[in-house]
């Protein structure tokens, strides 16, 4: 049994366009020399297969599944019997780039855990909603494989690399520290790496791979966001005040660091989004 459906195909492109949708309950000898003309993915409900592209060959065993880019070359087929598989092929106005900004290659493989698997039953909520004829737009969809590509980067792994989300849980005792700690101005990389129990170049390298940016500087961008909250909504404060209350040590470093980050001084952001006195609003 197959199901497969065709969406609507609104006149207008839209950024994640689903272009077909559908599981397969036996899988069969699929070749494509030329690699089909948009994104799929192709994943395994049950059973087992074998993909091969790009000179790789993978088993594809419940819990995992693999992206192509359009025009890569591939063959799968079923192993030990009947594989039950469910695909989605998609393009977009922004598909390419979404893809390339999440740094997958032209055929990624990920794996994910058996006891979360969003990613499965997103796939089948996307599917049912496909099947329902209930989004004529196309919008709904659209945002439903925007979550489903999102699911992939946080639930499952690439490259044998644990799953975002994992790599998260094992700091998230130190992000929860920094959000109530971030104002004490003594905090640097010698007391996160000791909260972890790890060198100072692992930790920022944990924090590049996660965030983008080190250590350090997440823990500027919790001060600036802390302080963008309280800007406005204490008009009695002082930027110094302000600025020694999320963890600056002086008015000036405060001040130099809101406006490189932010584009406009402490001041102006609370011009712009509350109220107060011109001398309140002053370092003092």
């Amino acid at each position: 049994m197959k199901r497969r459906v065709v969406p609507v195909s609104p006149a207008e492109l839209l950024p994640l366009q689903l272009e077909t949708i559908g599981m397969h309950t036996e899988e069969e000898v699929i070749e494509r020399p030329n690699g089909y003309p948009f994104f799929h993915w192709l994943q395994t409900v049950e059973g087992e297969g074998e993909l091969s592209a790009n000179g790789n060959t993978w088993k594809m065993t419940a819990c995992s599944g693999v992206l192509l880019t359009p025009g890569t070359p591939h063959r799968y087929e079923p192993k030990c019997g009947n594989w039950r598989s469910g695909y989605i092929t998609f393009h977009g106005s922004m598909a390419a780039n979404f893809v390339q900004k999440m740094g997958w290659k032209e055929a990624e493989r990920f794996q994910w855990e058996p006891g979360n698997d969003r990613i499965s039953r997103q796939l089948e909520s996307m599917l049912g909603l496909a099947e329902s004829g209930g989004d004529p737009s196309g919008w709904q969809s659209s945002a439903e494989l925007y979550r489903f590509l999102t699911l992939l980067r946080t639930d499952a792994r690439t490259d044998n690399r644990p799953s975002m989300s994992k790599r998260l849980s094992r700091i998230q005792g130190l992000l929860d520290w920094l959000e109530t700690s971030f104002s004490d101005p003594g905090i640097g990389l010698a007391e996160m790496s000791a909260r972890l129990g790890i060198g100072e170049r692992q930790l920022n390298e944990k924090f590049r791979e996660l965030f983008g940016q080190s250590a350090y500087a997440y823990l500027i961008q919790i001060r600036l966001r802390k302080a963008k909250e309280w800007l406005p909504s204490r008009p009695d404060w002082t930027i110094r005040r302000i600025g020694e209350a999320v963890g600056f040590r002086d008015a000036s470093h405060f001040v130099a660091t809101f406006r490189q980050k932010e584009g406009v001084t402490p001041d102006t952001y609370r011009k712009l989004y509350g109220a107060g006195t011109t001398s309140e609003r002053q370092p003092d």
